[in-house]
């Protein structure tokens, strides 16, 4: 036994790097499944892919809505993907409504499929990791830009190459070939300057899409326990993956990577040879004449990415459900949480073809609520995942106005910016969108703001639902009849106050503010004098808001 182990060990010993580099990236892909690899995401690359197929979209998350419900941070915390193509296309999938009921389920029965099969799992994640750096991202550029037309003369160039290295083998016999050779080097450098400037801006997406096609390929391999139909994809489109790698394989051949020798034999062979121009020409028509099976295996590639990520994402949360989407108008949520709230309260929440004015003080949650409701309907109009407990949703967009910036430069105040969004609201068509808009007209003064806001939300809510934060409680009244009221409030006990973040049915009572002052100690005079001017408030501005609403 001992002998036949001491003849084993020069092959353990040449096998153990390999086993290592197995159970380090066995290793790195559970942390990318669980969430706890750290990733630097570069937005402007992650988005190509979005901008790209942007105008052939019916409907896409604006870029205002995306902004002010914190998408990038919800994106962040969502993305377990393997790869940059992958990253692209999840960014992608959040950004856009899908309209199909039927591809919905599809994408929730994939994830459950990767969740209960971690081998197939991680065969996927394995292949996928080959795409794993920035130049992936780049991939796109081959997919939106067009690839030049092979020249009238391009025989010409395949003649002076092979004239050149016909003249190079012969010179080894006949010496005064080696003339020859020389002054067609000079002519092929000359092509070089001349044509090959022009196209050699394309090999760097080319050496990136062979990646992508070289992946395909060993994806289509695979055999999963069940039908999936990205998998199915890439094997119709396997052949052509294939062949195109072939003719490519030249031009990726990157002569930087390479040691000083190999370096300069490429360089000497694609200068004077015209290697890769010739290589370039071969594959150029194959490419231009193949885009819309390419688009379709980076379509399979990146999606089988993303709903790998979103199963892990999924396996990760608490409570969550697969929601019930529906075109009444309603919205009927029970336990539903924000996604980037660590140990969150769930609120349960009902609302039916009208709108909600929520209420309540400073950090009660009014803001975060919207946003939590916001930003569900968007995963269930991409995922078809809802953090709640149960979950009935509108097939509607959203649009959302929470943010806006004074901007010295553009001279563009905090009120024209939120009347221009808004706007944009009036125009929406009926029945289209759940509109959030926080803190209505807050830019102006009192008494013209709480008139414009009253006008506004009733002709909203004729058409759209509207979810309503204030700190107006004079609109409760003036809103009652078209308005179901909510409100958070502050918990004062023993001296102390806390927010319990609970959402609750019905108009804000008397607020806690000259309360809270009281508790953080400010002058007694402060205090009584405050007190005192809210009583008289009170009767004097709901009468003239009355009138001025009317």
């Amino acid at each position: 036994m001992r002998q036949r182990l001491q003849a084993l060990r020069p092959l353990l010993r040449g096998t153990w790097p390999w086993f290592r580099r197995e159970a380090r990236l066995t290793e790195k892909l559970r942390t990318i499944w669980d969430g706890s690899n750290q990733i630097d995401r570069k937005f402007d690359l992650i988005r190509l892919f979005h901008d790209f197929r942007q105008p052939d979209l019916h409907e896409t998350v604006d870029d205002k809505t995306w902004s002010d419900l914190e998408m990038d941070e919800v994106f962040a915390s969502l993305d377990r993907t393997v790869g940059s193509v992958g990253r692209q296309y999840l960014y992608s999938l959040l950004r856009t409504w899908e309209p199909d009921l039927c591809e919905l389920r599809r994408r929730a029965s994939l994830r459950a499929l990767f969740r209960s099969n971690p081998d197939l799992r991680e065969a996927i994640q394995r292949e996928l990791y080959r795409l794993r750096h920035d130049d992936a991202y780049f991939v796109v550029s081959f997919l939106s830009e067009e690839l030049p037309e092979r020249p009238p003369a391009c025989f010409l160039i395949y003649l002076a190459s092979a004239a050149f290295f016909g003249s190079l083998i012969t010179g080894f016999f006949v010496p005064a070939f080696f003339l020859i050779a020389a002054g067609l080097a000079a002519i092929n450098l000359t092509i070089n300057v001349l044509y090959g400037s022009r196209v050699f801006q394309y090999f760097g997406q080319l050496t990136f899409l062979t990646s992508l096609l070289t992946v395909a390929s060993r994806l289509a391999a695979l055999l999963p326990p069940g039908r999936v139909a990205e998998i199915d994809v890439l094997r119709k489109h396997r052949t052509l993956a294939v062949r195109l790698n072939r003719r490519m394989f030249w031009l990726c051949v990157d002569e930087a990577r390479l040691n000083e020798i190999s370096s300069a034999f490429f360089i000497f062979l694609n200068v004077f040879g015209l290697s890769k121009l010739v290589a370039f020409l071969r594959s150029v028509d194959d490419l231009r004449s193949s885009r819309a099976e390419i688009r379709a295996i980076f379509d399979a590639v990146g999606s089988l990415d993303a709903l790998l990520a979103a199963a892990g994402y999924e396996e990760s949360l608490g409570p969550h459900c697969q929601p019930i989407l529906n075109a009444n108008g309603l919205v009927d949520v029970a336990g539903i949480y924000h996604p980037l709230i660590g140990n969150p309260v769930g609120n349960s929440f009902r609302l039916e073809s009208r709108s909600a004015l929520i209420t309540g003080s400073n950090l009660a949650g009014k803001t975060t609520f919207i946003k939590t409701i916001g930003v569900n309907l968007i995963l269930a109009r991409t995922l078809y995942m809802c953090l709640a407990e149960s979950a009935i949703l509108p097939e509607v967009t959203v649009r959302a106005s929470i943010k806006h910036d004074d901007r010295v430069l553009d001279g563009h105040s905090y009120y024209s910016r939120e009347i221009e969004q808004i706007a944009t609201f009036v125009r929406c068509p009926p029945d289209s969108c759940l509109l959030l808009i926080d803190e209505i007209f807050r830019g102006t003064n009192t008494v013209e703001r709480v008139a414009i806001a009253a006008a506004t939300v009733r002709y909203l809510s004729d058409r759209n639902l509207v979810l309503v934060t204030t700190h107006d409680v004079e609109l409760q009244e003036l809103l009652a009849d078209c308005s179901r009221m909510f409100h958070f409030s502050e918990v004062v006990e023993g001296g102390k106050y806390f927010f319990d973040y609970r959402l609750r049915p019905g108009p804000c009572g008397a607020g806690n503010a000259v309360k809270l002052i009281e508790l953080r100690q400010f002058p007694r005079e402060i205090v009584e004098a405050a007190r005192r001017r809210v009583e008289e408030l009170q009767g004097l501005t709901t009468d003239g808001l009355t009138k001025s609403a009317g």
